[in-house]
C-alpha cells in the first residue's frame, strides 16, 4: 500500500529466503525476489529513500474525522482513509452529517464534493455551527487548476485539497494553523461563489 496516494500496489515475486524466529527474536523474515515491479513500486521505493528518518509518520496522528460524500465518492476515497489510521466516520447525506457532528468532538470535517456541487456548502455550514473548532476541508478534483489560498479560522472553508494529491496533502491541510495565518488574496470567504468555477472547464 502506498500511504501517500492511498492506492494498493500489486506485486508478483517468489520467496527466495526465509529466516525463522529464534530465542529472543521478535519475528522472522522473508526475502522476496520481485518480478517486473511496476513503476508505482519504483516510485514508492524512491520516495522512501529520500524521506527523512525523523519525519513523523502520517498515521502517527490519531484524528477524528467526519467525511461527507455520496457513495461513489466515498468508495473512491476509502483506501486513502483506511491507510490514514484516523478515526473516520462517513456520512452520506445532510442528516447523517448532522448526526455525526452531534455525536462528539471531531478534529475535522471533509466534504468529498466537487467545488461546483453546492452540497459541500451545507455540510460545512453545519460543521461551523455545531463544531466551530473543527477544520473544514473540501477534497475535490481540481483538474490541474491551482487550489485556492489557505483561509483563516473564521472562514467557511479552511482548505481545498486536490483529490489526486494523496494523504500527505490532506494531512497538511488538517494540521495547518489557521488561527494565525494572515488573510490571503483569494482566500475563501462566505459565500465562496467566486471559486465555484474551479473544476472541469
Amino acid at each position: 500500500m502506498d500511504m501517500d496516494t492511498g492506492s494498493a500496489i500489486e506485486l508478483n515475486g517468489a520467496v527466495m529466503r526465509a529466516t525463522n524466529t529464534g530465542a529472543g527474536a521478535s519475528a522472522g523474515g522473508l526475502g522476496v525476489q520481485l518480478f517486473d515491479p511496476p513503476d508505482s513500486w519504483v516510485s514508492l521505493v524512491s520516495r522512501q529513500r529520500t524521506t527523512s528518518p525523523t519525519a513523523p509518520a502520517v498515521g502517527s496522528m490519531r484524528l477524528r474525522i467526519v467525511v461527507a460524500g455520496d457513495e461513489a465518492r466515498r468508495r473512491g476515497a476509502l483506501a486513502l482513509y483506511v491507510t490514514s489510521g484516523w478515526d473516520v466516520r462517513f456520512a452520506a447525506d445532510q442528516a447523517t452529517v448532522t448526526e455525526a457532528l452531534r455525536a462528539g468532538a471531531v478534529d475535522a470535517v471533509i466534504a468529498e464534493h466537487d467545488l461546483g456541487d453546492d452540497r459541500w456548502r451545507h455540510v460545512l455550514l453545519a460543521a461551523r455551527d455545531i463544531q466551530p473548532h473543527a477544520r473544514r476541508i473540501i477534497r475535490s478534483p481540481l483538474y490541474g487548476s491551482q487550489a485556492p489560498s489557505s483561509a483563516r479560522a473564521d472562514d467557511l472553508v479552511h482548505r481545498v485539497v486536490d483529490a489526486d494529491a494523496g494523504l500527505a496533502a490532506l494531512l497538511d491541510a488538517l494540521t495547518a494553523d489557521y488561527g494565525f495565518d494572515p488573510p490571503q488574496p483569494g482566500a475563501f470567504r462566505t459565500p465562496l461563489r467566486q471559486h465555484d468555477s474551479i473544476g472541469r472547464p
